[in-house]
């Protein structure tokens, strides 16, 4: 009986050992994925860092491997959270962050962010140990940057180019994240929305109206200018040239009778009574040429009859029937 009992025990003893050892076997070793790396941990101490895809191996029970996809770009979504997920029949329903999503711009103007942060892991260990919580620590870093970038930008500015803010922001938040030291980096940032909250956006767009019809109306009073003012010129210019050219034949008008006047004057000097009656006659003859009744009329004789004598009787007539 007691050889029997020890037997048993001795069976039981190799069962064990037999059952660590193949538990031992399948904790000897690891497979790894390309790209992948392993952090071999030994008693909390990192001793290793592996690259080689495939099986490789580790001391059983004392040593752990944490692996980590180095190749994977992983995604941080900021200022919203997903709802509902899209499926065949419906569109994916999303929910704003309130804490992440308004921000301020330049002059206190709010906005409603939501962002995609995308990064991938470089050094597995210091994204292991590192930091605490990798996610929340670029969750903080992202919020630094991108509120204090927003803050130097006009309203319009950010609603119009938010592809303007992700190129401002990326170089500032890989600068920030490569401090912390934990060994990611940062690939993209992404902006799903900068809008205005649902509050403002009728005051928002009563502003835009009232822009739009102010260039609208500084477009018509220009094109109104493109059109008058070189009228103007023109008609300006043509005045003056009509001045101009007045002048000249007012001043060349006065010469000659400035010139005329004085061969008068030398002929009348000269001649006195016989330029007069000259004077006389040219003057009458002209008078009279523009006059179309013409009569004499004597009024040397004392009698109360007038005596005249019409010098175109045809005119007389005529003026009789008028």
């Amino acid at each position: 009986m007691k050889n029997n009992k020890t037997k048993g025990n001795l069976s039981f003893f190799l069962l064990i050992i037999v059952v660590l050892a193949i538990f031992a076997g399948f904790n000897s070793y690891y497979t790894l994925e390309n790209a992948e790396q392993a952090v071999i941990e030994r008693f909390g101490e990192v001793v290793n860092i592996v690259n080689e895809p495939g099986l490789n191996f580790k001391v059983p029970f004392i040593e752990k491997v944490y692996k980590v996809n180095t190749n994977e770009i992983k995604r941080i979504q900021y200022g919203y959270v997903v709802k509902t997920e899209a499926g065949t029949s419906q569109e994916a329903t999303y929910s704003d962050v309130k804490e992440e999503s308004i921000a301020l711009t330049k002059g206190s103007y709010l906005v409603n962010i939501g962002a995609i942060i995308q990064y991938k892991i470089t050094n597995a260990a210091d994204y292991i140990y590192n930091v605490d919580d990798p996610v929340g620590t670029i969750r903080l870093a992202f919020e630094s940057v991108l509120r204090r970038n927003l803050q130097n930008m006009e309203l319009n500015d950010a609603l119009v180019n938010k592809d303007t803010i992700s190129t401002q922001i990326i170089p500032d938040l890989a600068k920030k994240i490569n401090q912390y030291n934990f060994g990611i980096t940062i690939t993209d940032v992404k902006f799903t929305d900068v809008l205005l909250p649902e509050e403002v956006q009728f005051a928002y767009d009563d502003v835009n109206n009232a822009k739009n019809e102010k260039t609208e109306y500084s477009s018509q009073a220009l094109e109104y200018e493109n059109d008058k003012i070189p009228q103007a010129r023109a008609k300006a210019y043509e005045t003056i040239e009509s001045a101009k050219a007045y002048r000249v034949e007012t001043i060349a008008q006065s010469k000659g009778d400035v010139a005329k006047f004085t061969q008068v004057l030398e002929k009348y000097k000269l001649s006195k009574e016989i330029t007069k009656t000259r004077m006389y006659i040219e003057t009458m003859n002209e008078i009279l040429s523009k006059t179309p009744n013409k009569y004499i009329i004597d009024l040397s004789d004392s009698s109360n009859t007038i005596k005249y004598l019409p010098l175109n009787p045809g005119s007389l007539n005529k003026g009789g029937n008028e």
